[in-house]
């Protein structure tokens, strides 16, 4: 496993305990830490439907800040791991 992006640190968090990132694991998969997102902050089920996508009964959602996914993002991106 290796983590994608910047430390929590490096984006200004000063408690490096509870702070959300990416990780890439060995099959290649994503682990992200994020804050379980609370119905009330989730868009209902008809806008997700809408947008072509659902929340499975094994799935939860999770808020990850920007600035987290844009470091991840940037360094996929360099090593042309993506798009």
């Amino acid at each position: 496993m290796r983590r994608i992006g910047s430390t929590p640190a490096e984006r200004g968090s000063v408690g490096a305990n509870n702070c959300p990132d990416v990780f890439e694991m060995e099959d290649g998969d994503f682990f992200v830490i994020g804050k379980v997102v609370r119905a009330d902050q989730a868009p209902d089920a008809e806008e997700l439907r809408r947008l072509g996508a659902s929340i499975g009964t094994d799935e939860l959602a999770v808020i990850v800040p920007r600035d987290c996914v844009l470091a991840a993002a940037k360094q996929l991106v360099a090593e042309g791991s993506v798009g």
